[in-house]
């Protein structure tokens, strides 16, 4: 699980595996936002809302690029995606008429309230909420744009959705200045009930380094430790505890990001840069478009030769992570692999 500044803050593409092929839609509904988080991609920010021709035409783009009976999923970004309720809800009605579907968004839970809560219920969507962990550390960083702290509200809408029985997720991102206490965060919303909780580094922030990223394995070695305790909430950080082989890209296949204007890009790590668009839903994917990137998707790393973690690390598949963060698809990132030595150690521990 990889959170991207660039594009797309606090959140997380929810792929619910069923061991078949589907097709997945990441549908930027709005790229407004309430909140003023440090860590927000402000380079990237748009004030726009998806409209309704393009409400219409990204259905119509689904319909044509969906597998047909199977589940596939649509997922609702932003911006703060609530913002566009009206919208999401048009979506879900419309997809409902074409085929089967699982439905997803992410949230800073500041603006959910009955409607809201009834219609996620109604139409079981899954929903992944952004809470950084104690008061603290979450007003730290997620503020609104008087300063002001948004703990208490995300709070209450996390107590909101389980009182409703929906399905939810805490979504935590961790900087510099908040990783040596990630056991206290995850610990206090492990104390909230919550059952499934995930966390991630802001991999762009350019102030990591190795002393740091040591107090964060410590940190996590502690939480797992807990946990498995415990047996209270599911923990994941970066990636499970299973070692797996890593497929390839299936960006612009069957895995489209489709931004409140409608041009499509292939990863969410690269929506509105303008030299990544494969597309839009008023003509389709543009195969030339898609092949100067596609290209790349079963290559090997240039910097990965003879490492022992090479086909089970994200920039094996992730070519466009690799991009992003090096500028160059066949080079993994310094920052990357360091995370993933640090999951294989903790694996170790953990299979042993």
């Amino acid at each position: 699980m990889v959170i991207w500044k660039k594009n797309v803050q606090n959140t997380v593409i929810i792929l619910i595996c069923t061991g078949e092929i589907m097709s997945a839609f990441n549908i930027w509904v709005t790229e407004k936002c309430n909140l003023s988080c440090s860590y927000c991609y402000e380079d990237k920010k748009r004030y726009i809302d998806m409209d309704d021709e393009v409400l219409e035409k990204t259905v119509s783009f689904i319909r044509e690029n969906m597998e047909q009976s199977k589940t596939n999923i649509a997922n609702f970004h932003g911006g703060e995606p609530l913002l566009a309720i009206d919208s999401i809800m048009k979506i879900i009605k419309l997809c409902n008429k074409i085929g089967k579907f699982n439905y997803s968004l992410t949230t800073n839970g500041t603006i959910v309230n009955d409607f809201v809560l009834d219609e996620l219920k109604k139409n079981h969507v899954y929903v992944s909420l952004s809470i950084d962990g104690t008061k603290e550390i979450h007003d730290f960083n997620r503020k609104n744009y008087n300063g002001s702290g948004t703990y208490n509200t995300a709070i209450k809408c996390l107590k909101a959705l389980q009182d409703r029985d929906i399905n939810v997720r805490v979504r935590m991102t961790v900087t510099p200045e908040t990783v040596s206490v990630i056991y206290n965060s995850v610990m206090s919303i492990a104390d909230l009930h919550a059952e499934t909780i995930v966390a991630m580094i802001d991999l762009y922030d350019d102030r990591w380094t190795d002393s740091l990223l040591d107090v964060l394995k410590e940190q996590l070695i502690m939480i797992h430790m807990d946990l498995q305790k415990r047996k209270k909430s599911e923990f994941s950080f970066y990636s499970d505890l299973k070692m797996k082989k890593k497929g390839l890209c299936d960006g612009g296949i069957t895995n489209f990001n489709i931004s409140a204007d409608g041009i499509i890009y292939p990863c969410t790590c690269l929506v509105n840069d303008k030299e990544y668009m494969i597309g839009s839903v008023f003509k389709g994917i543009d195969d030339n478009l898609l092949y100067k990137h596609k290209v790349y998707y079963d290559k090997r790393n240039i910097t990965c030769n003879g490492c022992k973690n090479e086909y089970t690390c994200l920039s094996k598949r992730c070519k466009y992570i690799n991009k992003s963060l090096t500028g160059e698809y066949l080079t993994a990132s310094p920052i990357i692999c360091r995370l993933e030595h640090i999951m294989h150690s903790i694996r170790l521990l953990y299979n042993d």
